[in-house]
This record gives C-alpha cells, sequence and structure tokens, in this order.
C-alpha cells in the first residue's frame, strides 16, 4: 500500500447562507506548492436542490414503468402462482354459489309449506351455500397472504438492487453535480420502496382489501366476499358474463353498456390520480431533504439567528405537502363514487329493460340468478378500477427508483486496463488541471508534482482550495480535464479502479 499521504486539510469551506456569498479567491503557491483555487461556491446548505437526475447520457427509459418492474415480479412466479391458484379456487367457488342462490328462495318457500321432502332439500342447499362461502373466504385470505409475499419480496428486491447502483454512481453525482439531496436519495430508497410493494400487489390482487359485500334481493341477505385478483377476476367476469348471456341475453345486452362507461371515468380519473401522486411523492422527497440538511446544520443556524427563517422554510414545505396529500385523497374518493354512479346509471338502464321485457317467461328463480351474476359481474370491474388507481398512485415511486437506476458512469475501467500485483508508491502529476464545473475556475490549474516512495507530503491552503480534490483525482473519483498521473509509471487511467483504490489509502478529512 501506498505510504500515507499526510495532509494538513482543513474542513471544507462551509458557506453562511444567511450572509453575502464571498467572491472565488484564487491562490497562488510556488516552489513544489501547487496552484490551488477554493472549491466553486457550492450551493447552500439548506437549498433544495432540483430532483431531475443529470449524469451523463443516461439510457432512454421504457415507454411504461410497469415494464420495468416485471423482471422482479417475475422472480416471484411460484409464490403468484400459488396465490392466483388459490383465487381461482375461489372463483369456482363463486361459480357454484350462483345457481345454489336463485334455488335458495324456492326451496325456503316449499319448506316454510312444511314438505318434510322441501325442508331436507332447502337444509342440503342453505349448507351447500355455505361451504362455497367458507371455501371461497379460507382461498381469499391464502391469495391475499402468497400475493403480498410476492410483491413484498419482489419490492425489497428492488431496494437492494437500487442501493447496489446508487453505489456505482460517479462521486461528482453526490457533491452536487447530480441534482438530488440526500435526503430525497434516502426518501425513494428506503420510504418509495414500500409503496412500490403497494403498486406491485395492486396489480397481481385486485382489491387492496378483503371487505364482505352484501346483497339484499326479496327477503334474503347472501353474504359474498369479493376479493378477487386479475386472472381469476377475468374468470369470473368471463363465466359470469355467460350465465347471464343463458338467463337472459336482452338484458345482458343491456347490462353490458354499463362496463364501457366505468371504464372511460377510470381511466380518466386514473390519470388526474397520477399526476397527482407525483406531485405529492416530489414534496415529501423535498420534505425530507430539507430536514436531511438542517438537523446536522442546528450550530450554523443558531450562529446566525436563522431560527425564523428556518421556520417559514420549513413552513412552506409541510403546507404544499398538505395540500398536495388533500388532493391526492379527495381524488382517491371521488373516483369510487364516480364508478359507483355510474353503475347505478347502468342498473337503472336494466330495471327500464326488465319492465320491457316483464312479458316474456322469466320466473323469479332465474331473475334472482341473474342480479346474482350481475352482481358479481360489477364488482370485479369496481375491484380493477381501483387497483388501477391504486397501481397509479405507486407509479410515480416506480419512476423515481428507476431513474436512480438509469446511468452511465463516467469513470470507468478501459477494455485493457491491468492490475498491478504490487506498488511502490511512485506517484507524479504532470501538468493536471480540473475545474468541478465548465462555467468556474479550475480548482487545480497545471500542477506538477512528483512523490517519491516513503516520501510526506503536506498541501498547505485555504479551504477549497483544492488539497482534498488532488487525492480524489489520484483516486480517479474524477477525471481531469488536462494532464494526467501516473502510479509506478503507470497512468492510473490504465489500472483497474478496484486494484487503484486497494493500493492507496484515504482518510477523510470528516472521517469521525
Amino acid at each position: 500500500m501506498v505510504p500515507a499521504l499526510s495532509a494538513l486539510v482543513s474542513r471544507t469551506l462551509t458557506l453562511n447562507p444567511y450572509l453575502p456569498q464571498p467572491r472565488s479567491r484564487r491562490c497562488v503557491a510556488h516552489a513544489r506548492t501547487l496552484a490551488l483555487t477554493p472549491a466553486p461556491a457550492a450551493a447552500s446548505a439548506f437549498r433544495l436542490r432540483a430532483t431531475a437526475i443529470t449524469d451523463s447520457s443516461p439510457p432512454p427509459p421504457p415507454p411504461y414503468p410497469l415494464a420495468e418492474i416485471l423482471p422482479y415480479v417475475a422472480a416471484e412466479w411460484e409464490t403468484i402462482a400459488k396465490g392466483w391458484a388459490c383465487a381461482a379456487a375461489a372463483v369456482y367457488c363463486l361459480s357454484r354459489a350462483v345457481p345454489a342462490a336463485g334455488r335458495l328462495p324456492r326451496a325456503l318457500a316449499a319448506a316454510g309449506a312444511g314438505a318434510g321432502a322441501a325442508i331436507d332439500v332447502a337444509a342440503r342447499g342453505g349448507l351447500a351455500l355455505a361451504a362455497f362461502a367458507s371455501a371461497r373466504a379460507a382461498a381469499a385470505y391464502a391469495q391475499q397472504a402468497l400475493l403480498w409475499e410476492a410483491a413484498l419480496r419482489a419490492a425489497g428486491r428492488l431496494r437492494e438492487r437500487a442501493f447496489a447502483r446508487l453505489l456505482e454512481r460517479d462521486l461528482a453525482f453526490f457533491e452536487g453535480r447530480g441534482g438530488v439531496a440526500a435526503g430525497d436519495l434516502a426518501h425513494r430508497i428506503a420510504d418509495e420502496a414500500d409503496d412500490v410493494a403497494d403498486a406491485v400487489f395492486s396489480v397481481l390482487n385486485a382489491h387492496p382489501g378483503c371487505t364482505n359485500k352484501w346483497y339484499t334481493t326479496h327477503a334474503w341477505i347472501l353474504t359474498i366476499n369479493l376479493t378477487q385478483t386479475i386472472v381469476p377476476t377475468s374468470l369470473q367476469l368471463i363465466t359470469m358474463g355467460t350465465q347471464m348471456v343463458t338467463i337472459d341475453p336482452m338484458l345482458s345486452l343491456l347490462a353490458a353498456t354499463v362496463i364501457p362507461c366505468m371504464c372511460v371515468v377510470i381511466a380518466s380519473l386514473g390519470k388526474r390520480l397520477r399526476q397527482m401522486s407525483k406531485e405529492a411523492h416530489l414534496s415529501l422527497a423535498m420534505l425530507t431533504a430539507y430536514l436531511n440538511d438542517v438537523v446536522p446544520s442546528m450550530l450554523t443556524v443558531k450562529a446566525n439567528n436563522g431560527e425564523l427563517k428556518e421556520i417559514l422554510r420549513f413552513q412552506k414545505l409541510a403546507r404544499d405537502n398538505l395540500k398536495n396529500n388533500l388532493d391526492k385523497k379527495k381524488m382517491k374518493t371521488l373516483i369510487p363514487q364516480a364508478v359507483r354512479a355510474t353503475c347505478i346509471g347502468g342498473l337503472l338502464v336494466l330495471c327500464a329493460g326488465s319492465m320491457v321485457v316483464s312479458g316474456t317467461s322469466f320466473d323469479a328463480e332465474g331473475f334472482l340468478s341473474f342480479l346474482t351474476a350481475l352482481a358479481l359481474v360489477v364488482e370485479p370491474i369496481q375491484d380493477l378500477g381501483k387497483a388501477y388507481n391504486e397501481y397509479k398512485q405507486g407509479e410515480p415511486a416506480l419512476e423515481r427508483i428507476f431513474d436512480l437506476m438509469r446511468f452511465n458512469p463516467e469513470v470507468t475501467d478501459k477494455p485493457s486496463a491491468t492490475h498491478l500485483q504490487h506498488v511502490n508508491g511512485d506517484i507524479k502529476f504532470h501538468d493536471v488541471t480540473f475545474r468541478y464545473v465548465d462555467s468556474m475556475p479550475p480548482v487545480v490549474d497545471g500542477v506538477n508534482l512528483h512523490i517519491r516512495p516513503g516520501e510526506s507530503i503536506a498541501f498547505v491552503g485555504p479551504s477549497g482550495g483544492g488539497k482534498s480534490t488532488l487525492a480524489k483525482l489520484l483516486l480517479r473519483l474524477y477525471h481531469p480535464q488536462s494532464g494526467y498521473m501516473l502510479l509506478d509509471n503507470h497512468d492510473v487511467q490504465d489500472i483497474q479502479l478496484q486494484c487503484l483504490r486497494t493500493h492507496i489509502a484515504f482518510v477523510s478529512q470528516d472521517a469521525g
């Protein structure tokens, strides 16, 4: 390992956010010292940065965020298949319960007349209906438990991959050029990954929770648990729709007019919900980033009587987040009401149609079975709408996490990079010039330096003069605009990054 370079390095210049900013000063030293200039004026410790990522030439994003999450979801295919199998079993139980529900009122009426055989038929019908309902509930529980496991595992794998990709980014990204505050990065990986899990579950499972829906027809109440996934929901729509057509094609045609209207309402309101969710995510990220910046800097705040200024900044961010969350919650509440209103309008059309066809042979048992099948058709459509809206809420989180992972690093190994087994520690800087930002003066300007093995060098200069920058350039954390550096007469650009950093010991001035 290269002998440690002793550096008398002061803390990086911290600009007072409450006073006018000083102009950049240039310090030129002589005789084996370096031409040093202070680092470009950094943004205030409390200035919020834009959330756009500006790394070089990121690959174009896929047209849909869902396409990017699919590999993580596909890795859980066994668990998902088990969950969907349970849901398919639940749909089968529902399909058997529909005709049983239609026959039950007649059996109960006959049993009320005192016929012994009718009582037995009614009892068997009731037991069969209860058995189907119990089996449906058990299958629904297993379905949701398995699909939640798949969604959380997929989100956890995405979180791990996002953090690994974050560590592959260039140092410039973390020192201001990335345009993303540290608090925002933490918020994306820690918090928004949970939102991704909710979005994935909403895609796998068409209803976010287990609820009991009560359908009252004539003088009896049927309780059915209606929690479907997308695959069995499609099966249920086909099965129940077929039964409706079998019972009465005319009424089925009238009932089908409700479906396109519901789809239009869900799609149009879902777009607005997505935009509102994106604004809520961004405002929360800005609030989190602000807190991560200001809390560690309380010394600066108190020393400059900045409490009132920071309170006002926090109030603005908190109120923006409150407004965005309220807008999102209001839209989320409005969507099911709008869908329900559309459904009621369709049912009114259905009632009018039933009056038209009332002269046909349409007995009470058939009408009851038709209404039950209709309820089992409409409810999955509403559930799919809710799932679509849940996904739209989580879509901004998906985009922000994958934006973090879309980049091409500037500092990479050459295909012909060499690996050094041993180094002596001979270091040379040849006319090295470097600036952090093209519009700013160079931090390191035409530096020529030779550090021999075993030699200790002290760099002395003002904060921001480029002392730490020299170590960063040697470690290839940045590329100089001109000049080159040699380690044992090997250009550091031709040495593998992992090998180079293995042979150089670096102790940060901020190390505790």
